[in-house]
């Protein structure tokens, strides 16, 4: 999903976000109850301070609690909270941008990440975390590489893109920049290991003229 699917004119950084996650929250099992816990446990562990200072409830402390009623209490008004940023009644703060990504799911948060990349003319791959892993990363390149040639080749079926092929050209877009992410990921992996190659020789001189 991309929200370039549904419109025609530029929308702002949280009208991405907000729409990433309410096409997750439709798409999926996941629950508005669900993604709102989420970004509040994303929001303590990333920014606790200003967490606490927007008065974020965190649910693991209110959970160790015998008493539910201030747990209740406070999942009714951070549901509602957020409910007011999904539905458009209320900006979405630019504090909670980075959780509110962590908070999306698989496929929506990649979509979103090279949606945003996208409007700064960057791709979206994510940093890896620790050595990553790039067999996952062959993986999901695979297969959106075949969803990517599948579309291509509908569009590609008379030899050209023009507007005809107008209501597919976001969804080829957004599977391209995926694409070109995971080749971006196993690229700095496979970069990275040349990288340590190269400077292997080196430092072996070095230490043999200590």
């Amino acid at each position: 999903m991309t929200t370039s699917t549904h419109r025609q004119q530029p929308v702002s950084r949280d009208q991405v976000l907000v729409a990433h996650a309410a096409e997750m929250i439709a798409r999926t099992g996941l629950s508005q109850d669900d993604f709102a816990q989420a970004l509040s446990c994303n929001l303590h562990r990333q920014i606790p301070a200003k967490a606490v200072s927007k008065d974020v409830p965190d649910f693991e402390i209110l959970a160790q609690s015998n008493d539910s009623a201030p747990f209740l209490r406070a999942s009714g008004a951070w549901l509602r909270r957020v409910g007011r940023w999904l539905n458009g009644e209320v900006d979405l703060p630019c504090w909670l941008e980075e959780a509110w990504v962590e908070a999306l799911d698989g496929e929506f948060k990649d979509d979103c990440i090279n949606e945003l990349a996208s409007r700064h003319g960057l791709t979206g791959a994510r940093e890896q975390e620790g050595e990553g892993n790039p067999l996952c990363a062959f993986g999901l390149l695979v297969a959106r590489l075949g969803d990517t040639v599948a579309l291509g080749s509908e569009i590609l079926a008379d030899g050209h893109i023009d507007l005809q092929d107008i209501d597919k050209l976001p969804s080829f877009v957004d599977r391209l920049r995926s694409v070109e992410a995971r080749c971006c990921e196993l690229r700095s992996r496979a970069e990275d290991v040349l990288l340590e190659q190269h400077q292997k020789p080196i430092l072996q001189q070095v230490n043999s003229r200590l």
